[in-house]
């Protein structure tokens, strides 16, 4: 019979701990202050070839008809002035 009671009083004593540390962290979590986005973005341009988004600063580009186009490789430009191509000879 004592040997109920003490575990009863453990298992309290550790719910009683959860309890206190989570409306601790829930105190703590209302003290501190929201962090604040940055305030300004890196702006990003979308491969027409691919679809990747890409940092405009480190872009390799092609002027075209339809103005400077914004590629994530070698590859895609070079698949996209091909497909240029193709398309002006009427293939």
């Amino acid at each position: 019979m004592a040997l109920g009671w003490l575990i009863r009083f453990l298992v309290a004593m550790v719910v009683i701990r959860l309890a206190w540390k989570f409306l601790g962290g829930v105190v703590e979590g209302a003290k501190t202050r929201p962090q604040v986005p940055p305030s300004r973005g890196v702006p990003l341009v979308r491969d027409p070839v691919c679809g990747v988004y890409v940092d405009r600063a480190r872009a390799l580009t092609a002027r075209s008809s339809r103005g400077v186009q914004y590629f994530c490789s070698k590859d895609c430009r070079t698949a996209y002035r091909q497909g240029a191509r193709a398309t002006a000879s009427g293939q």
